[in-house]
């Protein structure tokens, strides 16, 4: 979420294209993970309000921010650094939700 480059911004050839580095990756088959998917707790609270209608059901902002990188269209799985037993259990939480559909990722870039 901190870091959307890789869905969204045009940075990789594909024939006569440049495209986002995810696109790439898809194109040609390559299983992408993703690292500091809640930016080393920066992500863990006060995410705008937005964030949360887009994710409802999702109870925390760091589970948030876990279902937006694991939704991301491209993305394989989404790792998340964890020193508490008690961040590993809310983390977890996350897994009972379905990742959401891409248009909840396009959503939150779209001009509004």
């Amino acid at each position: 979420m901190g870091m959307a480059e890789a869905w969204g911004y045009p940075s990789q050839v594909l024939g006569s294209q440049t495209v986002p580095f995810l696109e790439a990756a898809k194109t040609n088959q390559i299983a992408v993970f993703t690292s500091a998917s809640i930016l080393q707790g920066k992500l863990a609270s006060k995410l705008p309000p937005i964030i949360a209608e887009t994710f409802p059901g999702i109870q925390t902002d760091a589970q948030r921010a876990i279902q937006f990188t694991r939704s991301t269209p491209g993305v394989t799985a989404a790792l998340v650094g964890m020193k508490h037993k008690d961040h590993v259990e809310e983390n977890l939480k996350v897994m009972a939700a379905k990742p959401a559909g891409a248009e909840k990722i396009e959503f939150l870039f779209s001009e509004k």
